[in-house]
Formats: structure tokens, sequence, C-alpha cells
């Protein structure tokens, strides 16, 4: 009867963390509480019926949990960003409640190894996660709605804005390692200049102004490197945040795979087309992905806390960088 509690699992999860589950299937079901528990606990096998309601109720997979055991076949959640069914809002919504279940648990924590800046890190300055998310929507996804659209700090979607810093400060109570190598801000370089080479950006000075937004993250991120704390920028306490451990990976370039734990059980998400999330609380997966994320660290360094001249090496390579876009973005603006 694993797998059934798998399944009670998956729904206990989509509640609000004060809900009863006994009393929502005894609901959703039309049971006695007492046959309610007898389900849960696995004493009574669910039917065919009961699967169809539980999961059309909660929007939870059977595949998921029945599934589960064997090793070579994984089940996945997706749900990737479209411009009607799920938008940027959608996607950082669920971002957002993810984040907050794991961290009013009190036990969660989070292993990050990023190919790119983590995508929570770009809500601690809005001119860069209003340019982030352009980018997503128009060049990436290719919403038609924004076809014929230049950037354009003065129309920045506050809504968007706003979900995804709540997101951050979630992230920001979760204690969390992050495995980074001098290439994870290349991405939003190369994008930021791309950007000013298409004259997609609808005044060119905000390609300039964006660069000095990175110099102050980077600048922040070093605060919290140093501090082993993660906080928004501007904060003048500390107090009551994550633990920030960050670690230099030189040996490979990492894919953006994220492995939490929280309430003793492991979930793995691994992106797809860029973005988008597969998540999967498959033990086998979520061990195998543990294991690798455990020997990278093993072969990284930690420049969180200790290690003051490596992380001030790191930094500043990473400075070196902006400047040079900043000194190819000047030439793009300037002509």
């Amino acid at each position: 009867m694993e797998a059934q509690a798998l399944f009670f699992q998956q729904i206990k999860e989509k509640l609000e963390p004060h809900t009863s589950l006994v009393d929502e299937i005894e609901n959703a079901l039309s049971l006695s509480q007492d046959s309610a528990y007898r389900r849960i606990r696995g004493e009574k096998e669910l039917s065919f019926s009961e699967i169809q309601k539980l999961t059309a109720k909660y929007g939870v997979s059977a595949d998921l949990a029945f599934n589960a055991a064997a090793d070579n076949i994984v089940n996945f959640r997706y749900n990737p960003l479209d411009h009607k069914s799920f938008t940027m809002i959608d996607y950082l919504a669920v971002c957002r409640d993810t984040l907050k279940k794991m961290a009013d648990s009190g036990s969660g924590d989070l292993i990050y190894a990023a190919k790119d800046i983590p995508l929570f890190h770009y809500f601690y300055f809005d001119e860069i996660a209003a340019f982030k998310m352009f980018v997503w929507q128009k060049t990436l996804l290719g919403f038609p709605e924004f076809a014929d659209v230049s950037f354009s700090l003065k129309k920045v979607d506050e809504d968007i804005i706003s979900i995804g810093k709540k997101a951050a400060l979630e992230y920001n109570r979760i204690p969390s390692i992050e495995l980074w190598n001098q290439e994870t801000i290349n991405s939003l370089l190369r994008q930021i200049q791309f950007y000013a080479e298409s004259h997609l950006f609808m005044n060119p000075e905000e390609a300039i102004l964006i660069l000095d937004k990175v110099e102050e993250y980077i600048e922040h991120l070093r605060r919290m490197t140093a501090e082993g704390m993660k906080f928004m920028p501007n904060t003048q306490t500390i107090q009551g945040t994550g633990k920030f451990q960050f670690f230099n990976n030189e040996v490979v370039l990492c894919d953006n795979t994220i492995l939490g734990e929280h309430s003793g059980r492991m979930v793995t998400y691994i992106t797809h087309n860029s973005f988008n999330f597969l998540s999967t609380f498959n033990e086998h997966i979520c061990q195998r992905t543990k294991g690798w994320m455990e020997n990278l660290i093993r072969k990284s360094t930690q420049i969180s806390t200790t290690g003051e001249k490596d992380r001030n090496h790191f930094f500043g390579n990473l400075q070196a960088q902006v400047k040079k876009t900043r000194e190819r973005v000047k030439f793009i603006v300037a002509e």
C-alpha cells in the first residue's frame, strides 16, 4: 500500500498547512471519518472511482504514486508556461506557493546546481527581473502579444514583479546550497548585449542601466555569501532568513537542477526548455540526484562565510565579465 500512501501525500502537499487531510478525504468521497482514516492508513484500498474523484479535485497524479517504486519508470509533473492557460504570473504563483510550503514546514532545504542565475535572484532587483521576464516571454517563448514590442522599464508588468518578489522572499527563508561557476551569469549578459545589438530596447540607455543593476546584484550576492545568509538588498537585519552556502564549481557546467527536501521527503526539479520545470518525488531519481550533488559539492570550493581570498577572486571575475559587456554595449549604444 506504499503507492496509496504516496498518493495521499501528494494530496496533503496541495492543502494549506493547517487543513486536515482526513476531513478533506471525508468530504471529497462522502465517507465517514473512520472510512477516510482507513484509506489514508492503507487499511482499505481506494477504488478506481475514488481515485478518479481525488485526482480531479486535487490535480494530483495517480501514475506518480503507483509507479514510484519502479526504478526505470519515472513520472514527472509538468506545467509549461503558456500565454493563455499558464501565464508568467501563474508560473511564479506556483513557485511562491511551493516555496512557502517548504519554508513553513521548518525542515526544508534546497540544493541548486546553477547553470544560470537562480530564478528567485532576479527579483532582488526589479530592473533585472523585468528584463529577464520580458526576454523569456518575447524571445524564448514567442508569446504573440510581445511580437512587435521592445523592452522598456516604463512598461513593466508590476503584477509579475510583485509575485516574483514574494517568491524570492520565500526562497530567502529556506536554507540553501548553491553551486555556481564563472559561466552562471553569461546567459543574462548575452541577452542584454543581444537586445542592444538587435535594437530591442525602446531606450538604448536602459541596457547600461540594467548592467548597473547587475553590478549591484553581484555585490549583493557577495555580501550574502560572506554572511552565509540570504536576504533582500538594502536590508539592515538578516535575522530569520535562510542559511546560504555558496560553492564555486569548476568541475562541470550545471543544468539548473534543484533538489528539495522537507518533512522527510525529497523532490527533484529538472529544467526543460530553459526555465520550465519537470518535478518528481521518485525516490530513485531523488537519491541519484542527491548523490550527484553531494559528489559535486565535495569537488567544489566553498566561498561562503570562509575563503575570503577565493570569494574575492570569484566575484572579481564576475564583475570583470560585466565590465566587458558594458564596454560592448556602450559602443553599440553610441553607434
